[in-house]
C-alpha cells in the first residue's frame, strides 16, 4: 500500500514538474517574441522619421508646371521665308530696338556669317547680261556673303542683294528680258516683283507703285515700278534692293550688269 501511494506522489510530482516547465517555457517565448516586436517597431519608426514626407514634393519624371515647354533660340539673320516667298518677321524683333542715347543704338557683337555658294561659279552658270535697275547706278550698299551691320533692327546678317541709290518715285526698270513669276507684299523688304529668264530670277525689293502683275512679259528696260521703301533697311538712304539668283542661289548683281565682254 505504501509503495503504491508512493509511486502516485512522483507521478504527481512529475506532472506538476512538467507543467511547470512549459508554462515557464511558455512565458520566455512569448517574452522573446514580444521584444522583438517591440524592437522592429522602434527601427521602423526610427527610419520614417528619419525621412519626413512632403505633399509639395515633385515624383521623379513628372512634369513640372510654370516653366515654358520650349526656349526660342536665338538668330543673327533672316532667312525665314513663307511658301509664297516672303521673308518672315521673327516675333521677337517685330518691334525696332530702342536707342540708348539720343538717336544712336549700340551694335551687337558681330558673329560672321557666310553663304556656301562659289560666286565665280555662280556667276558663270548664267549667261545673261543685266541693266542697271535706276538711272545713275550708284551703288549705296553692296552684295556681301560676310554679315554686315543693319541699323533699323540692330542686327548682323549677310547682305544677299545691292542697294542701288534712288530717289522715292523714281523709275525702276527691267534688268533684264523675262516674265513676272512673282508680285507680292513683304514685311521685312516691302513690295516686291520678280522677273525670271531661263535659270536667273531677278528680285526687286522696296518698291512703291507696281507697274506690271504676275505672267507680264516685260523687255530690258521697261518699267515694273517706283522706288518705295525697304522696312528692314528704313535707317538707310532712299534705294531699290536687288537681288539675283541662280539656279535658286544668290549672286553678285554687279557681275552680271553690262558683262556682254
Amino acid at each position: 500500500m505504501s509503495k503504491h501511494y508512493s509511486g502516485e506522489r512522483r507521478k504527481r510530482k512529475n506532472r506538476r514538474e512538467k507543467i511547470g516547465f512549459y508554462t515557464a517555457f511558455s512565458i520566455c517565448l512569448i517574452a522573446v517574441c514580444m521584444a522583438v516586436y517591440s524592437t522592429y517597431n522602434t527601427v521602423t519608426n526610427s527610419a520614417n522619421q528619419k525621412i519626413p514626407q512632403s505633399s509639395s514634393a515633385k515624383q521623379v519624371n513628372q512634369p513640372v508646371t510654370g516653366v515654358p515647354g520650349t526656349i526660342p533660340e536665338p538668330t543673327i539673320g533672316f532667312n525665314h521665308k513663307s511658301e509664297s516667298g516672303e521673308s518672315e518677321l521673327p516675333t521677337e524683333l517685330a518691334q525696332y530696338d530702342e536707342p540708348t542715347t539720343a538717336g544712336e543704338t549700340t551694335a551687337p557683337a558681330k558673329e560672321k556669317t557666310t553663304y556656301s555658294d562659289d560666286a565665280l561659279q555662280t556667276m558663270l552658270s548664267a549667261d545673261i547680261s543685266l541693266n542697271f535697275p535706276v538711272n545713275g547706278g550708284n551703288v549705296l550698299r553692296e552684295y556681301s556673303k560676310d554679315s554686315v551691320y543693319y541699323k533699323t533692327l540692330n542686327v548682323w546678317k549677310p547682305h544677299t542683294g545691292v542697294d542701288f541709290a534712288a530717289e522715292l518715285g523714281d523709275d525702276v526698270l527691267s534688268m533684264s528680258d523675262g516674265e513676272v513669276t512673282k508680285v507680292y507684299d513683304d514685311k521685312l523688304m516691302g513690295k516686291t516683283v520678280e522677273v525670271s529668264v531661263n535659270n536667273v530670277v531677278c528680285v526687286y525689293r522696296g518698291l512703291g507703285d507696281i507697274s506690271v502683275s504676275k505672267g507680264s512679259a516685260v523687255k530690258k528696260g521697261d518699267k515694273i515700278g517706283a522706288v518705295g521703301t525697304v522696312p528692314f533697311e528704313a535707317s538707310d538712304k532712299n534705294h531699290i534692293h536687288v537681288e539675283v539668283m541662280v539656279n535658286g542661289t544668290n549672286a553678285d548683281p554687279i557681275s552680271f550688269i553690262n558683262n556682254e565682254d
